[in-house]
């Protein structure tokens, strides 16, 4: 049977099985590798786990040695709850198949500059609303997450219904818990309008990079790396066209 006619936990079942066998890991190996029990693993493999946990599916990625789209693909598979208190709430949406070939160079002009800026802490990708803007710092993000090896923190303001004060408390105790477990996190802010102030959340410890809306005058087809005097933290502005 293809792998896209199977139900959703039996394709991340065997695209984990597939990628074992590939690096010749015996189950025992790879759960010490990823730190996870042997049992865990097997219920992977044999799709009984639903919800696989997205830190066990990133550090499974980890420990399988997983890069670029491979990776990309690979933590994007595993079905996602619809519930699930606290998890929906931070977890960006799936990377798009395809973008705007226009947009290839400016994608990896801000993924080197969120790698520069971070250095060894915490970056940000903050967007203004509008079209396309979206869907682009998502790509973004998740070409980041691969190539840090970061965990996200994802923020749509445009839909957020959480005061300020609630929702930089929250994003702050899942950036403690990651950082617990010993990773660093990648902040998306989506959907910033007139008026939105990111700085609280900016200010919990993120440097970052702005996607903003076109504007005339942009240089290198559109991408403008000139320092923005808007919220904390964000120092990089870039324009799609």
């Amino acid at each position: 049977m293809q792998t896209a006619l199977l139900p959703d936990g039996q394709r991340f079942a065997q695209l984990l099985r597939t990628h074992r066998d590939r690096a010749r890991l015996t189950q025992e190996e790879l759960a010490e590798r990823a730190r996870m029990s042997v049992r865990a693993l097997r219920d992977l493999e044999r799709g009984r786990t639903r919800y696989p946990h997205r830190t066990s599916v990133h550090r499974l990625a980890a420990a399988l040695e997983l890069t670029g789209e491979e990776r990309v693909a690979f933590e994007s598979t595993p079905p996602r709850s619809a519930g699930g208190p606290g998890r929906a709430a931070w977890e960006p949406p799936p990377a798009s198949a395809s973008i705007a070939l226009r947009w290839v160079p400016l994608l990896r002009e801000v993924e080197d500059a969120v790698c520069t800026g971070a250095g060894g802490g915490h970056p940000a990708v903050v967007t203004i609303a509008g079209p396309g803007r979206g869907t682009f710092a998502v790509q973004c993000a998740h070409v980041v997450r691969v190539r840090l090896d970061l965990e996200v923190i994802y923020v749509d303001l445009g839909r957020e219904v959480r005061d300020v004060e609630t929702l930089c408390a929250q994003a702050r105790q899942a950036q403690l818990e990651r950082a617990l477990d010993g990773r660093r996190c990648l902040l998306v802010v989506d959907g910033v309008r007139a008026g939105d102030d990111v700085g609280p959340l900016l200010r919990l410890g993120f440097t970052g990079v702005l996607i903003a809306a076109e504007t005339t005058g942009g240089t290198d087809g559109g991408a403008s790396r000139v320092p923005y005097g808007g919220p904390d933290g964000v120092t990089r502005r870039v324009t799609l066209t």
